[in-house]
């Protein structure tokens, strides 16, 4: 490709940028404020698009924290008890203007070397001498989770230091060492899949069928969260484009636990359909449907304005959740509640999909209603933040 057809590299004019933002103490700000955050990083080049996933990660646990521990003022120690105390004080304090009005404030300064991101919290602050002199124990089994957070980012930043008694958390990433190292960018695409297993001698092990979700995807391949570990080198994935299944043929080229039983697949999409089923997709449809996809994530980015259909209610009560899988029970805490829809915490992942919710009633009994679960990001480890849409009523009331 000649010089006069490239495309203009919009990162390398960048020399300096700044950013301030200030968000409530509410979870569901959470994700898209991260997601923001590391958008402007990658548009910038402060960061590259291989380095995203960790920058994500390290930018969700310094905002979960300014939140969590910061102003809504939660303790580590109940995260280490067996039942649900955690979850349910955090729903309450979540719904409790005292707590979660209180503002956490982001300060983002790039000078064309290095990027700094500063969260402060409104909370009380932590002994951050004794915390950080824990992270030179020898046995990093007997560190607490807090400690361990501090550990994530560092491993992903070059520099984590504190202010204010804790309650300021600075992150810094230089980008010599967040340069792009992937051969192809990934974007996050959150999209229901259908995976079959390839067996040994090319045939597709149907009856071993299941469904997963992906978490992004390039031309080149696709990243698989999913409830089991791989049981084969090459599978393949079921994606829906225009109305239809369309397979197409991948390898298995990492297989990593992502914690409470989930799995995250690394594929590589492969050239060739498999050589006895004649359903994966050819080259061309390959080429044709993930061209497809990364254009509607994109697309889906730019439309993402959030309009609500009906206001929303506080709700804290304790609920049920009913996932259909071997008869599972979870407990989970309501944080709002509208008529279309409710937000919760819960113990453990939900996948996108049908479940069955028992809503507890103060005059008559409880009501168990049918939802969908749109939305499911992971808080702290055990604690899950879940949007669902209501569908249908389960089990009426009398008198309803």
């Amino acid at each position: 490709m000649t010089d006069e057809l490239r495309s203009p590299s919009l990162p390398a004019a960048i020399t300096a940028e700044q950013t301030y933002l200030q968000i409530p103490s509410h979870p569901e700000w959470i994700a898209p404020t991260v997601e923001y955050l590391k958008e402007r990083a990658v548009l910038c080049g402060a960061c590259g698009p291989s380095r995203a996933h960790k920058l994500t990660l390290a930018l969700h646990e310094a905002l979960t924290n300014s939140i969590i521990h910061g102003n809504l003022e939660l303790s580590s120690d109940l995260k280490e008890r067996s039942d649900n105390s955690f979850t349910e004080v955090l729903a309450a304090r979540a719904a409790d203007p005292r707590y979660g009005m209180r503002p956490v404030e982001m300060h983002v300064e790039y000078d064309g070397e290095r990027c700094r991101w500063s969260f402060t919290d409104q909370g009380k602050g932590f002994d951050v001498e004794r915390t950080l002199a824990r992270m030179d124990q020898p046995k990093p089994e007997t560190i607490a989770c807090s400690g361990r957070g501090i550990l994530l980012m560092r491993a992903f930043l070059d520099e984590v230091r504190y202010e204010l008694g804790g309650r300021r958390a600075v992150l810094t990433l230089l980008r010599s060492s967040g340069e792009e190292k992937r051969r192809v960018p990934r974007l996050s695409a959150e999209r229901p899949v259908r995976i079959a297993p390839i067996r040994c001698d090319g045939s597709v092990d149907w009856e071993d069928a299941y469904e997963a979700m992906s978490q992004d995807l390039s031309p080149d391949g696709m990243a698989i969260l999913q409830a089991r570990p791989a049981t084969s080198e090459r599978i393949l994935l079921g994606i829906d484009w225009q109305g239809q299944i369309l397979y197409v043929a991948a390898e298995v080229r990492h297989c990593e636990a992502r914690g409470f039983g989930m799995v995250e697949l690394g594929c590589r999409f492969l050239d060739s359909p498999s050589s006895t089923e004649q359903v994966s997709a050819t080259n061309g449809d390959i080429e044709r449907v993930v061209v497809g996809l990364l254009e509607e994530v994109k697309a889906e980015r730019v439309c993402s304005n959030e309009r609500r259909t009906h206001p929303r209610a506080t709700f804290t009560a304790r609920i049920l959740v009913e996932t259909g899988m071997e008869n599972e029970c979870l407990v989970g805490f309501g944080r709002d509640l509208s008529r279309s829809g409710i937000s919760f915490l819960t113990g453990a992942a939900l996948m996108p999909g049908k479940v069955v919710l028992t809503l507890p009633h103060r005059t008559q009994k409880p009501l168990r209603v049918i939802a969908h679960v749109v939305r499911c990001h992971q808080l702290v480890p055990g604690v899950f933040d879940v949007a669902a849409r209501f569908l249908d009523v389960a089990d009426r009331p009398e008198n309803l």
